[in-house]
């Protein structure tokens, strides 16, 4: 039996969507079967698909329950977990460092330490961008980790249970949220969703109480996505009493909401910004190819323009629709094939076989915008001519899919169906939120 010492070795760096399910699929069809030593680097200790934040800071999803512990998940799929944050790269030397690891308190749990590698895959994914404007970072909120998102359910309770028992029926909950996209959409939908469940359990704070406002650049929200699916979420919202403000460019953050490029000032207790995505700029450190929004530049094959061992996949890539093409939108979709691709390719490449260039097969766009309600355009499924979609509960039951389908690539489909019955009867049994 080879050692792991005598193996290629296949470094992952980033355990988000497309990371995770990269080295779930390479360590059940090589690490376990001894062909290479599979490695999945990550700062954090547990995995939470990331589409699902908003649902974390709404207390609808339950990090206790459905996060994915690295270190059992490895041993179970034949891949190794190292824990830590990547710090470096040495490509002549053919290793990343890994940062210190340190405890609450700062003490040191671990030492730095470097890794070597064959073959280096960064799956970082992205952060929010704020485009630099003044007072963002300083008095806004984000979604970019599972922390992010306990902290902003932690204010909401907080700031609901405020206003709820302040003794005055005519003070509202003002909640601002920048971008109009996915992210705020959903975000808008669930907070509106978490208030109603809140004050049937007892919460003072009544949904006349709450105003929520998504305030976007564009002449619409959703703007990717078809006019007619656009149109149905802004009247969606609307119904259920969400301002949406386009057309709005905010200038300047402070400590009473976000000021417009008009003068406008649109007040919020509670400031999210859930607009643009960018990744990280220390990965403009590493002597690799990158853009503007310090994402690493990729061929078709997914390999860095600097060197061919190295390749990125997901958020943090900027990959070309095919020759020529442009770059590939930053989404779990995009993410999961490149994966699921890259998989395919890394076992071609180990058996000496050529590999034909990654396209990617866009499968349409799918919103939540309520508890039974979403939206859905499927023309890139039954065809670019036809304008067709999904919406309401239908809709709501195909993106309730998505997180099962991503739970059967990391886990199997016995063990996934198993979580799935496992959620129903916890629903059935406890709140549906998470209340402390």
């Amino acid at each position: 039996m080879a050692k792991a010492a005598d193996l290629p070795r296949i470094v992952i760096v980033g355990g988000g969507a497309g990371g995770l399910e990269l080295a779930t699929t390479l360590g059940r069809r090589l690490g376990a079967r001894k062909r290479a030593d599979v490695v999945l680097v990550d700062g954090a200790a547990t995995h939470i698909w990331k589409p699902l934040l908003h649902e974390v800071a709404t207390g609808a999803l339950n990090t206790g329950e459905d996060e994915v512990n690295y270190f059992g998940h490895a041993y179970r799929n034949g891949y190794r977990f190292e824990f830590g944050w990547m710090a470096g790269l040495d490509r002549e030397r053919k290793t990343i460092r890994i940062a210190p690891v340190t405890g609450p308190d700062g003490d040191e749990l671990a030492a730095a330490r470097e890794i070597g590698y064959d073959t280096l895959i960064l799956a970082l994914g992205a952060i929010a961008n704020d485009f630099g404007t003044p007072g963002a970072q300083t008095h806004c909120m984000f979604l970019n980790t599972p922390e992010d998102a306990e902290n902003l359910r932690r204010k909401i309770l907080a700031q609901s249970f405020a206003v709820g028992n302040s003794g005055d029926p005519v003070r509202k909950l003002n909640i601002g949220i920048v971008g109009g996209g996915p992210t705020g959409v959903e975000l808008a939908a669930e907070i509106d969703h978490t208030i109603r469940e809140l004050h049937h359990y007892g919460g003072g704070l009544t949904p006349a109480q709450l105003e929520i406002t998504i305030i976007e650049g564009a002449e619409r929200i959703l703007a990717t996505a078809p006019e007619s699916l656009s149109h149905y979420a802004t009247e969606a919202l609307l119904q259920r009493g969400i301002l949406v403000a386009c057309n709005s460019r905010v200038a300047e953050v402070n400590e009473r909401g976000f000021v417009l490029a008009d003068g406008k000032v649109i007040e919020s207790d509670i400031r999210v910004w859930a607009a643009g995505v960018k990744a990280a700029e220390w990965l403009g450190t590493l002597g690799l190819h990158t853009n503007r929004l310090n994402q690493i530049e990729v061929t078709t094959t997914l390999q860095t323009l600097t060197d061919k061992h190295i390749f990125a996949i997901g958020d943090c890539a900027s990959a070309p629709d095919g020759e020529g093409g442009k770059p590939l939108p930053a989404t779990a979709q995009v993410a999961h094939q490149q994966a699921s691709w890259l998989a395919d390719a890394l076992e071609a490449l180990q058996a000496g076989r050529e590999v034909t260039p990654f396209r990617f097969k866009p499968q349409g766009i799918i919103v939540s915008v309520g508890k039974h309600a979403a939206v859905a355009s499927l023309a890139a499924v039954v065809g670019p001519k036809r304008d067709y979609y999904v919406e309401g509960r239908g809709a709501k039951l195909i993106y309730s899919s998505l997180y099962r389908l991503h739970q059967a690539a990391v886990h199997g489909w016995v063990l996934a169906v198993l979580l799935w019955i496992g959620d129903k009867l916890r629903r059935a049994a406890q709140p549906t939120l998470k209340l402390h």
